[in-house]
């Protein structure tokens, strides 16, 4: 009967060598899905940032383009929160403070230009990021 005990011992080993290796697959596998399903969030809440950041403010009734620009930064900025990646969520939170800061006095003929371009620069940052 000794004999067959070193088989069984060997048996055992490799099922338990079988049994962690299928465990690192799944690991990995779990690792895999975990990553893709991050790349699509961050895609999502690009593709939400960047329609977001890409609102042009109707300049024609300065009042009401100050709050809608308001609410799209209020928008942006809970988009931020729901990123883990700080590049992202900085580029983000950068577009929303310069739409968040908007006043009638930007939006007038001389000064549309101006934040027009800030806000371009932040846009071309969170698109950056985004990339």
């Amino acid at each position: 009967m000794r004999a067959g005990r070193p088989v069984a011992t060997i048996l055992l080993a490799l099922g338990l060598v079988g049994a962690a290796t299928g465990c690192e697959a799944v690991q990995e596998a779990q690792n895999t899905a975990n990553q893709v399903g991050q790349a699509a969030d961050k895609a999502q809440l690009c593709i939400d940032a960047l329609r977001l950041a890409g609102f042009t403010p109707d300049a024609t009734d300065p009042q009401k383009a100050v709050e809608e620009t308001q609410q799209k930064a209020k928008e942006l900025e809970e988009l931020a929160a729901k990123t883990g990646d700080t590049t992202l969520k900085d580029a983000i939170t950068g577009v929303s403070t310069t739409m968040s800061q908007v006043t009638l006095e930007d939006l007038n003929p001389s000064g549309i230009a101006e934040w027009s371009q800030q806000k371009l620069d932040q846009v071309a940052a969170l698109s950056s990021a985004c990339g």
